[in-house]
């Protein structure tokens, strides 16, 4: 074969009779509308930041519940308070 067969240069050789994209993901039940539903509901997995910026949410919200609003002064004092009574140096 010559390179001029194989490159198909021959017009009309890509159909293009169907629908359009958009009236593709205009029908519920065509296979690209129900992929694009399916990645939309998919559940999103986390990342391990968020995972840790949660955890830390979860637990400084936790603090202000228990004894109200607090400054980063007195939550710092509170810290080394405690880690001061769970190892003591004398």
């Amino acid at each position: 074969m010559t390179r001029l067969k194989k490159s198909r240069k021959a017009t009309g050789f890509i159909d293009d009779t169907g629908p359009s994209r958009r009236e593709r993901l205009a029908d519920p039940e065509s296979y690209e509308s129900r992929r694009r539903k399916s990645q939309e509901t998919r559940k999103k997995h986390k990342s391990l930041y968020e995972k840790h910026r949660e955890a830390e949410q979860a637990a400084s919200d936790q603090d202000e519940s228990e004894s109200g609003p607090q400054t980063r002064l007195a939550k710092k004092i509170r810290r080394l308070n405690q880690s001061r009574s769970e190892n003591p140096q004398d």
